[in-house]
C-alpha cells in the first residue's frame, strides 16, 4: 500500500498492510515564516516516514488580525501566548471586523501550505489545522472572560462567533484549493467542566456543523480533535468527520471505552504528555503501538499522539515509534 491507500483503508475499516501513523508538533518562533514552516513540515514527514501530514501553523494565528498581542519566549520550544486580549467588553463582539480568511495573518498558513504542496510526496495526504469558533473566541479574551460573556451576554457573543465562523470557512475553502485533502478540527471548550451539554450545543456544535456543511463534498479526510480532559466524547461522536483524535492515554476515555460510543476511525494511541517525554520509554512505546494495532482487529485505527508532540520529546522515542510501526507489518 502507499500512504494514501493506507489511510483510506483505515478510514473505511479495511485491512492495512501495517499500522498507519502520523506525528505532529509546533515549531515555536519558526512557524511565523511560511517557507520555514513548509521546510520543517516536510522534514518532519521525511524523518519519520509519516503516512499523512497534519499541517500545523502557530496556534494563535486566527486571533492576531482581531487584535491579540503576543508574548514571545526565547528559543524554539515554547509557543507564544496572548499578552493582551482582543476582547475585553461584551460589546467588543459586536465590532469584530469580517475577514475573508485569505488575507492578513491567515496568509502565513496559506502560503506555507502552498510551498509545502510543491514538494510533498504525491501519496502523502495533508490536513489543515483549524480551531472551532468558540476556541478562537476563548483565545481572544481568555477562558474566564469568555464564560462570563457566554452566560451573561450570549447574544453579543453569538454575533462575534458568526464573524469567526465566516472567516474560518473562507480560510478552509482556500486551504482545500491549495491542496489540503481535509481538516484537523480542534475544539478546546467541549469539556464537561467548562460547558454544559446545552451550552456546547448552542455555542460550539452549531457553528462547527455550519462550517462542515460549507465544506461538504470538498474533502475526504477530516479529523475532530477533542482537546483536554473531561471531553464530551459522546456528544461529539456525531460530527461529520472521518476520524476522531483525543487524549486517550492521558485523559481518556480509552479507545475501548470510546468504541462503545463511536464507530468512526480513531487516530490516537500515544501519550504525548507522559510516555513520549520519558528517556527510557522504549518498552512502553512498543506496547502502546501494539495496543493500537490490535484494537478492533487492526481495523479503523491510525496511530497518533493525543495532541501535539512536545518539542522537548527525545528524538529516539519518535524514531522508535516509526520502527515499531514498521514491525506491525509482520503481525498481520
Amino acid at each position: 500500500m502507499n500512504r494514501r491507500e493506507r489511510i483510506q483503508a483505515a478510514l473505511n475499516f479495511k485491512e492495512t498492510d501495517r499500522l498507519p501513523f502520523s506525528l505532529w508538533r509546533h515549531f515555536p518562533n519558526l512557524d511565523h515564516h511560511p517557507r520555514k514552516l513548509a521546510e520543517l513540515t516536510l522534514e518532519y514527514q521525511r524523518k519519520y516516514d509519516l503516512d499523512f501530514i497534519k499541517f500545523t501553523p502557530y496556534g494563535m494565528l486566527a486571533t492576531i488580525d482581531w487584535g491579540v498581542k503576543l508574548k514571545f519566549f526565547p528559543g524554539f520550544d515554547e509557543a507564544p501566548v496572548a499578552a493582551e486580549p482582543a476582547v475585553k467588553d461584551p460589546d467588543d463582539w459586536l465590532h469584530l471586523k469580517p475577514y475573508s480568511g485569505t488575507d492578513g495573518e491567515y496568509l502565513i498558513a496559506l502560503e506555507g501550505l502552498r510551498l509545502t504542496m510543491r514538494e510533498i510526496p504525491k501519496d502523502v495526504p495533508i490536513v489543515q489545522t483549524v480551531f472551532s469558533p468558540l476556541t478562537n473566541a476563548m483565545k481572544m479574551c481568555g477562558e474566564k472572560t469568555l464564560l462570563l460573556h457566554l452566560r451573561e451576554y450570549p447574544e453579543k457573543l453569538e454575533k462575534g462567533l458568526e464573524v469567526i465562523r465566516d472567516t474560518t470557512i473562507g480560510y478552509l475553502r482556500e486551504s482545500i484549493n491549495r491542496g489540503a485533502e481535509g481538516i484537523f478540527y480542534s475544539t478546546q471548550m467541549s469539556c464537561y467542566d467548562k460547558l454544559s451539554v446545552e451550552e456546547n450545543e448552542r455555542f460550539v456544535k452549531k457553528y462547527d456543523f455550519e462550517i462542515f456543511d460549507s465544506l461538504k463534498g470538498k474533502s475526504w479526510f477530516n479529523i475532530l480533535h477533542l482537546h483536554g480532559s473531561n471531553v464530551m466524547f459522546k456528544e461529539s461522536a456525531d460530527y461529520p468527520v472521518q476520524a476522531l483524535n483525543w487524549h486517550d492515554r492521558d485523559d481518556g476515555p480509552s479507545m475501548d471505552e470510546a468504541r462503545n460510543m463511536s464507530q468512526k476511525c480513531f487516530c490516537c494511541g500515544l501519550s504525548h504528555l507522559n510516555t513520549l517525554l520519558k528517556k527510557d520509554a522504549m518498552d512502553e512505546i512498543r506496547q502502546h503501538v501494539m495496543d493500537t494495532w490490535n484494537h478492533n482487529d487492526h481495523r479503523g485505527v491510525i496511530l497518533g499522539p493525543g495532541c501535539v508532540v512536545d518539542p522537548k520529546t527525545p528524538e529516539e522515542n519518535l524514531y522508535h515509534i516509526r520502527d515499531c510501526v514498521y514491525a506491525t507489518a509482520s503481525y498481520r
